[in-house]
């Protein structure tokens, strides 16, 4: 899990739960407790997969659309997951004179793809509405 991956969930459970409002990128980073440069980035990804629609201009902002509570969390973990590879990641190099350390990326790197698929697999299971349902049930 990351924080675009978790941005994004609140962004779009919260517009779900708005889903007649409109929402400025500056109101909805308060709201959500984020930085307005983290939330762009990750609206601009939900834009795109057109999750959420956007209107430019004085009166624009974010607002949730048919496909907003019905995304799901496995979809919405491997848009933000998948190539999210910040930094070193594992140790060893191919050119060391040990063998572990020439062979433990590829092990390393197998079992990360193992991970992923079946943390993408227990998201699969649940919806922005989901969560939504959860969250207000839990407050």
């Amino acid at each position: 899990m990351n924080l675009e991956f978790n941005i994004a969930v609140h962004f779009l459970t919260f517009l779900a739960k708005h889903a007649d409002e409109r929402f400025s990128s500056k109101a909805l980073s308060e709201l959500i407790c984020v930085n307005p440069v983290q939330l762009r980035r990750v609206t601009s990804q939900l834009v795109e997969h057109q999750y959420v629609e956007t209107i430019r201009g004085k009166y624009g902002g974010y607002q949730a659309n048919e496909s907003t509570a019905t995304a799901n969390l496995g979809d919405l973990f491997q848009i933000f997951t998948a190539h999210n590879a910040q930094g070193r990641l594992y140790t060893g190099t191919k050119e060391s004179e040990c063998e572990i350390s020439r062979k433990i990326e590829g092990t390393m790197k197998a079992h990360h793809a193992k991970e992923h698929a079946l943390l993408k697999q227990y998201y699969e299971n649940f919806t922005i509405q989901d969560i939504l349902e959860e969250t207000v049930t839990t407050i």
